[in-house]
């Protein structure tokens, strides 16, 4: 099976499994797990504080952050991980980490593992290979106004394996540094969309005003880059990790 499939297979199962958490927040599913109003505090906080009882390992499914406070107050809880020596997997849509306040506040953190996947729609985190922590995200509000604390382990295990899954088919992010913002990064990104429409060397040269030389100097630049031994698969490659899109903020 393709990559490609087994992403949009484990794209189907997380859909299903959600469906699965919110069944089981309506329901005494399992005695073991609670629906946990927070009394005030942000379930963003709330989520931090637990994910900082890990011991040996959490993998975070994260599909937004809403803000410079919600950056920072991730970036603060995995940087408290890594002082703790705990493995960290990051899995974000490619969007979220080109964001400038993800690359103040959490790029910054040192050994963070970092993958990016369409399909993380849900923000949903296990530690440990057992609690599953699962905020209930409203529009505009990190984590919403819920977050259940799923200890069942059969449904802890279940998603401790598709997240697991869904890392080991997601992409790492591409975003070199000859890409990040200045006239330079502006051209290169320009260069890939005319890649990416198939226009000829000599064509796209003279849309950019540039010499049929130093355009194929910027192509070859490109594909080192992004580690790839074609102009097709340069140009999957870019989509992947989000680098057609425009510059963040």
């Amino acid at each position: 099976m393709g990559s490609d499939n087994l992403e949009e297979t484990l794209g189907q199962a997380l859909r299903l499994l959600e469906s699965a958490v919110h069944h089981h927040r309506r329901s005494a599913l399992a005695s073991a797990s609670a629906e946990l109003p927070v009394a005030g505090e942000a379930v963003a906080g709330w989520v931090a504080r637990l994910v900082l009882r890990a011991e040996r390992d959490v993998i975070w499914s994260l599909p937004e952050v809403t803000g410079e406070d919600h950056a920072r107050l991730v970036g603060q809880t995995l940087a408290q991980l890594a002082g703790k020596g705990v493995r960290t997997r990051m899995l974000c849509p490619p969007g979220v980490i080109r964001g400038a306040a993800w690359q103040r506040s959490v790029g910054t953190v040192a050994r963070l593992e970092v993958r990016v996947c369409e399909g993380v729609r849900q923000e949903l985190v296990v530690v440990d290979g057992a609690a599953v922590i699962a905020p209930d995200a409203s529009p505009g509000e990190p984590g919403g106004s819920r977050a259940s604390m799923i200890q069942n382990s059969t449904v802890a295990d279940m998603l401790h394996q598709l997240l697991c899954g869904m890392w080991d088919t997601a992409q790492r992010p591409m975003r070199p540094l000859s890409f990040e913002g200045g006239a330079r990064g502006r051209v290169l990104r320009e260069v890939l969309k005319l890649m990416a429409e198939g226009y000829k060397d000599d064509a796209a040269a003279r849309k950019l005003g540039l010499s049929v030389r130093t355009y194929r100097r910027y192509v070859a630049d490109i594909m080192r880059d992004l580690q790839v031994e074609s102009r097709f698969q340069a140009g999957v490659r870019a989509v992947r990790a989000g680098l057609m899109e425009s510059d963040p903020d």
